[in-house]
């Protein structure tokens, strides 16, 4: 069925220039793995191929630490008038957040933080006093926290919701569910906590390079089917997260695998998580 009703948003799309950005996670150990990521990814390489898949507006997501990055993201919001927000990076434990915040919030295109628990040894760090304080200023001046978590933070993230209700709170790539394996039991009993917290939503994003070699969709089908079971097509939202993406498929295949994934859904259902939801959780 179609795609109708709203701008069709993707909500996970990452820029950065290989010379001048912070590439924290491109770490010697993943060397061959990242090798076709290790050059600048630019609006003016995506701009064809998001126009081929109909997709009209983007949200950049951090992919970088460094002011310089983020004062890049926003002036590529300024020149391209399909970049609708930036999801950016403060160090959420460092006693100067507030003013990090506030620095990054005096651009109209900041709607939020990323928490990038994923890339921290410690798995409690979400729990840590210190981290704790900055999600609260997060919390305070009304911004979105996305969430780089896998399964071993999820149980993190309801507490996150108890303790700071009025919080926006995004999981992506549905913690990046072990699709490869198949080992989903405990993927989907954390994934399942979440549910009665109506300000957690989750992002359908990131899921072709989680499922091994040659994704298809039916490779897809039981962690998306699980995901609109649980959380219904109002708490989901679609990310392509390009270009970490193109190292399981390009940005046009990567969009129509997730349009197969949602075909059983009315047009309404489909709107919802392929635009209407982004513009409730990003204020678009």
């Amino acid at each position: 069925m179609p795609i109708a009703g709203v701008p069709i948003t993707d909500t996970h799309v990452h820029f950065w220039d290989i010379e001048r950005s912070d590439l924290y996670w491109m770490t010697p150990d993943l060397v061959e793995q990242l090798r076709p990521l290790r050059r600048s990814f630019t609006p003016d390489d995506l701009d064809p191929q998001r126009l081929a898949a109909g997709v009209d507006r983007i949200v950049i997501v951090q992919a970088a630490r460094s002011e310089w990055d983020h004062q890049w993201w926003f002036s590529l919001a300024e020149r391209y008038p399909w970049i609708v927000a930036v999801v950016g990076w403060v160090d959420l434990a460092a006693p100067e957040v507030d003013q990090q915040l506030d620095r990054l919030a005096s651009h109209p295109a900041f709607r939020g933080v990323r928490a990038t628990a994923e890339n921290v040894p410690d798995p409690d760090w979400l729990a840590s006093p210190a981290v704790q304080r900055g999600i609260a200023a997060v919390a305070e001046r009304g911004l979105t926290l996305d969430l780089l978590v896998r399964v071993e933070h999820l149980p993190h993230v309801p507490r996150l919701a108890e303790r700071f209700p009025d919080l926006t709170l995004v999981v992506d790539h549905l913690a990046k569910p072990p699709i490869a394996s198949g080992d989903l039991q405990l993927w989907r009993e954390r994934m399942a906590a979440l549910v009665p917290y109506p300000t957690i939503w989750c992002k359908l994003s990131g899921l072709l390079t989680e499922a091994g070699p040659r994704p298809t969709v039916e490779t897809l089908r039981p962690v998306v089917d699980f995901a609109l079971d649980r959380f219904g097509p109002q708490r989901l939202l679609w990310g392509s997260d390009w270009p970490v993406a193109t190292l399981a498929a390009d940005y046009l295949s990567t969009f129509r695998t997730y349009e197969a994934l949602t075909a059983g859904l009315t047009t309404e259902e489909r709107a919802a998580i392929f635009g209407g939801n982004a513009q409730r959780v990003y204020r678009l």
